[in-house]
């Protein structure tokens, strides 16, 4: 009998959307899957439900980022975080979730929310093993804070690679040697993109400014306590950086500032790599990404994609190059994610939707 979700979680850590007692499994499994994360925290989806047992997932297009992931790979990389974080959940209920990948195959930007990634089928699996990473999910947190203590020893990784493997996805770590190297690639993309007004506006869109506005919304980026901003430095934050000024040069300067501070002190650069670079590929990437995550939250350890440099835009492009080669990855693989490995204090809860907001009427 496998343990109810009630007896595992501390659901006041991370709430879970209110759904009836006698829901069916699917939307049970689906209230713990749309906890996973997504670029920018988007949470580009929505979720048609076919019966007590089946859904299908769409792609929301008012949740894309065409400026900055013109080809939508990194949405498709969040449909990926998604479905594993479903079926992990489904093990939780006595269910094995099979997934019917792009049914209707590939699609085109302008298709996107008229075909599904996926269909998701819960069979019941009475004697299923709940999912060793089924208990840390709504511990789960991105940190972009300063990381401390000692670097990522390789029989961690080695452990966050044995709990996250995927046929088709390869998990490496940078080596000592190109450390520096790579964390001054990742600081220049990042500049390259603040100092761009359409891809920093971008991004702005995410950024959230109040509690207020998290709570309204549900979404997006809590500026500044995702960054770790305390005391006098918040109170001038909350000051200074607003809607309306936030592009401005002094506050594009601080931000970049503490961006770099934050990349200085990666402890580990794990990268994900597949052996081509097809719309599948993005989606088991965002499948074993969040295993990783799950898997490295075990250890203690906290994750933050920083991918800007692989990001498919011409002002990108010599960065992205210099990053394959650093890595040693060419055409027709892709390095798909960057992420930054460490330990840091716990950062806030980035907020979620309803489910009930998710889903299709």
């Amino acid at each position: 009998m496998t343990e109810s979700i009630y007896t595992v979680f501390d659901t006041s850590d991370r709430p879970l959307s209110a759904i009836d007692a006698d829901a069916p499994p699917i939307l049970e499994a689906l209230r713990i899957g749309i906890t996973a994360p997504s670029a920018h925290n988007t949470q580009p989806w929505t979720i048609d439900i076919r019966s007590g047992t089946e859904a299908s997932l769409y792609f929301d297009p008012a949740r894309s980022l065409p400026f900055t992931d013109p080809l939508g790979r990194q949405v498709h990389i969040s449909h990926g975080t998604l479905l594993e974080m479903t079926a992990i959940a489904a093990t939780s209920l006595g269910y094995r979730a099979e997934f019917n990948i792009l049914p209707e195959g590939e699609m085109s930007f302008a298709e996107f929310g008229t075909k599904p990634t996926a269909h998701i089928r819960l069979v019941p699996a009475p004697d299923i093993e709940v999912d060793l990473l089924f208990g840390r999910i709504l511990h789960r947190r991105t940190s972009r804070r300063a990381y401390e203590g000692q670097r990522v020893t390789e029989a961690e990784f080695r452990k966050i690679v044995e709990q996250s493997k995927r046929e088709g996805v390869d998990a490496g770590m940078i080596p000592e040697d190109r450390f520096a190297e790579a964390t001054e690639i990742i600081k220049q993309a990042v500049a390259v993109e603040v100092n761009d007004r359409p891809l920093y506006g971008e991004s702005l869109t995410w950024f959230r400014f109040s509690k207020r506005e998290i709570a309204e919304k549900g979404d997006g980026i809590n500026l500044f306590t995702m960054s770790g901003l305390t005391g006098l430095m918040l109170h001038l934050a909350r000051l200074t950086m607003r809607p309306r000024t936030f592009d401005a040069a002094l506050n594009r300067k601080s931000f970049l500032k503490t961006f770099d501070q934050a990349a200085a002190s990666a402890r580990g650069l794990l990268t994900l790599v597949t052996p081509t670079n097809t719309m599948s590929d993005w989606i088991n990437t965002g499948r074993v990404y969040v295993r990783a995550q799950l898997a490295a939250d075990a250890l203690g350890l906290r994750f933050q994609p920083v991918s800007q440099s692989l990001q498919e835009f011409p002002e990108m492009d010599k960065l992205r190059a210099k990053m394959d080669a650093l890595v040693g990855v060419t055409t027709p693989a892709k390095l798909q994610m960057l992420v930054r490995v460490g330990r840091s204090q716990p950062p806030a809860l980035s907020p979620r939707r309803e489910l009930g907001s998710i889903i299709r009427g």
